[in-house]
């Protein structure tokens, strides 16, 4: 065997005799063993005729390296050429601004990704985009980043100066990051000239718009409920607002009495007063109005002497829809007044 290994390392002539020189070791005539060797591998005659086509291409397509090849001509030389070139008319993407309080999650992907989808179709209608970005820098959400930072120091004992001037910084480095990630999502706009509304010319002509309305009559003073958060210490929006889902609140009938003027109004007699139901009941002591409904009807309620509690006699008005409900609270002789 060791001969026949051999034998594939040489060439033709030294194969056949080296396949003579096994065959007179093992008898003459007749052969115990036989070698097979190899031999040199044919071209294939049909690769001639196999058309492929040549490219420069590369196997993988190793995006991570290479999409930033081609992202500076597809978002920023797209969008100066399209505002030289294009012939159609004008067309402006105003953009809302998120807050710079962090770094970006899917929700600000999806946003700007269909906001650029949108800024190409019109391209490819012919139209010159205008897509103005923008960034939020005021709000509760940065100044609560903001002293999150602080690390160490009572927050409590910063002026309101100190508290602006830390989320303004922190505003600022968060801008610089979001601008980044944008980019990276290769959404095409004038990311060199975002309006922020953290600048003095913006906080300027915002003032400007202020005065303007006022002098129009649209700005005006009256009463409004504002949510206020005493660990904040700021009002908040609706939307900040968040409840707790297990909460059980504690529901409550009100007396309400209504003024002279009113009983008149209604028919009533003696002390009359409306009766409210709320489940808020910590709300009642910025109560300023009752609201009626113009299209129910109500009814006055004559309610009997309680001689256990020693309450004298007077009239509730109430829905005419709930009327059962509540005269089954209500001392025993209680009756609809005419």
């Amino acid at each position: 065997m060791n001969q026949t290994f051999a034998a594939l390392q040489l060439g033709p002539a030294k194969r056949a005799a080296a396949r003579l020189a096994a065959g007179a070791q093992t008898g003459s005539g007749s052969c115990r063993t036989q070698s097979y060797a190899t031999e040199a591998k044919k071209k294939n005659p049909y690769s001639h005729t196999i058309k492929l086509p040549q490219t420069e291409f590369p196997l993988r397509a190793d995006a991570a390296r290479r999409e930033k090849q081609f992202r500076h001509r597809c978002t920023d030389a797209l969008y100066e050429w399209q505002l030289k070139n294009n012939r159609g008319p004008q067309f402006i993407l105003h953009d809302g601004p998120p807050y710079a309080n962090g770094d970006l999650h899917i929700g600000h992907f999806m946003n700007k990704v269909l906001k650029d989808i949108i800024n190409r179709y019109q391209i490819m209608q012919g139209k010159r985009v205008v897509y103005i970005p923008g960034f939020d820098g005021h709000g509760l959400p940065i100044e609560q980043k903001a002293l999150e930072t602080l690390k160490g120091r009572d927050r409590d004992s910063l002026d309101p100066m100190e508290i602006r001037k830390l989320a303004r910084n922190f505003a600022l480095k968060a801008v610089a990051r979001q601008t980044e990630s944008f980019k990276e999502y290769a959404v095409m706009g004038d990311w060199t000239h975002p309006y922020m509304t953290l600048d003095p010319s913006y906080e300027a002509n915002q003032l400007e718009i202020f005065k303007a309305m006022v002098e129009q009559g649209y700005i005006y003073r009256q009463n409004k409920p504002v949510y206020w958060s005493p660990s904040s210490r700021t009002a908040l929006a609706e939307a900040e607002l968040e409840y707790n889902e297990k909460h059980v609140s504690t529901s409550v009938y009100v007396k309400m009495q209504l003024t002279d003027e009113s009983v008149a109004r209604i028919g009533g007699a003696g002390k009359v007063s409306a009766l409210v139901w709320t489940t808020t009941p910590w709300t009642l002591p910025a109560n300023r109005a009752i609201a009626v409904h113009p299209d129910l009807e109500y009814v006055l309620i004559q309610v009997a002497e309680n001689s256990e509690s020693g309450s004298a006699g007077y009239q509730l008005l109430v829905g005419k829809d709930r009327l059962e409900a509540v005269s089954a609270m209500l001392p025993e002789g209680s009756t609809v007044a005419e």
